[in-house]
């Protein structure tokens, strides 16, 4: 039996997921909402808060402020984070964060675009810790809108890890952390 032709739609956003992380195809600006609904579709229990959520958050100082655990790899963590972020690239490094926080602390967890963070959120809810979210559009979209972040000595941070060449396309160019930089010494400290 053939599928009618709007359920193979469905499919398009984890497709172009799928092959951005595999392949060189071309992203742009353009993309983000096809990436961000795939994402959403991919991990639909996973709550999904805004750049301008965060920030608005941690501006208010009279709040529980949020654990941010990082999903990246160290690499990419040396280049640039969320000031204050826990590294935790893997569900035991996740949990070690967690055990060490004050109990009932919200949890946000980020990576490049949100597709690794979510899978890590989905897993940690799936072993019921409940007060979690994803940073939608993750590191990339929180640099692209100029919003603060750190390199590993804590500085300002000027560049961010792209993840690959393909994943590159959807920072603003300014922002690309390429392995040859040499006015970057973030990663040779």
């Amino acid at each position: 039996m053939k599928l009618p032709h709007r359920h193979w739609l469905r499919g398009l956003p984890h497709l172009a997921i799928l092959l951005a992380t595999f392949s060189c195809i071309r992203l742009d600006a353009d993309d983000w909402p096809t990436i961000t609904d795939g994402i959403r579709q991919r991990y639909p229990e996973v709550r999904q808060i805004t750049t301008a959520e965060l920030a608005t958050w941690q501006a208010r100082p009279d709040t529980v402020q949020p654990l941010l655990l990082d999903v990246r790899s160290e690499t990419e963590f040396a280049v640039s984070h969320l000031a204050g972020a826990h590294r935790a690239e893997d569900v035991q490094s996740a949990l070690e964060a967690i055990a060490n926080m004050v109990p009932g602390t919200p949890i946000v967890v980020y990576c490049s675009v949100g597709y690794r963070s979510s899978r890590l959120a989905d897993v940690l809810q799936q072993r019921g810790i409940t007060q979690i979210a994803n940073l939608e559009g993750s590191l990339f979209a929180w640099a692209n809108e100029g919003r603060a972040f750190v390199d590993r000595r804590g500085q300002p941070g000027r560049l961010v890890h792209p993840y690959n060449d393909t994943w590159a396309q959807l920072l603003r160019p300014e922002l690309v952390w390429t392995l040859h930089d040499p006015s970057d010494s973030a990663t040779t400290q």
